[in-house]
């Protein structure tokens, strides 16, 4: 996992986005679930987290990249094979492409979240792409390199 980039603050505290493309996730409790774009070479989830509430550990197959955006909220990141990370508003993080990963809402508000993925047609392009995409939802920083 590397972080790209990382704000200090943000202005809003509470859920942003439309949270009525979302579905609960099955099987854990306080996790809803969107999807906001879908395009040949990559596809934008939105994800909200109520507190308290964990996503179990999962993977995402198909995606050749996995890029992740906490927008409001404070989580616990786990990525298989790597120590648990607090994960604060504003981050942006390159996960690998099929990587198990689990996460916990640290907070008492509503986290907000960005993921973008590669798909597998689009394995031969660079995942600047999905940085470029999760950057431009994280406002105010430009991706580190």
């Amino acid at each position: 996992m590397f972080v790209l980039a990382a704000l200090t603050s943000v202005a809003h505290a509470q859920a942003v986005g439309d949270r009525s493309i979302t579905r609960p996730v099955a099987g854990d409790p306080g996790l809803f679930s969107g999807q906001v774009l879908n395009e040949p070479p990559y596809r934008v989830l939105r994800d909200y987290a109520e507190p308290g509430a964990t996503r179990r550990m999962h993977n995402h197959p198909d995606a050749t990249f996995h890029v992740f955006v906490l927008l409001t909220g404070r989580l616990r990141l786990t990525v298989e094979g790597e120590a648990p990370r607090e994960v604060s508003p504003g981050e942006v993080l390159a996960l690998k492409g099929g990587v198990m990963h689990t996460f916990t809402n640290l907070g008492d508000q509503t986290a907000t979240i960005v993921e973008v993925f590669g798909k597998a047609q689009a394995a031969g392009q660079d995942a600047a792409l999905g940085v470029a995409l999760a950057a431009a939802l994280a406002p105010g920083r430009t991706p580190e390199r």
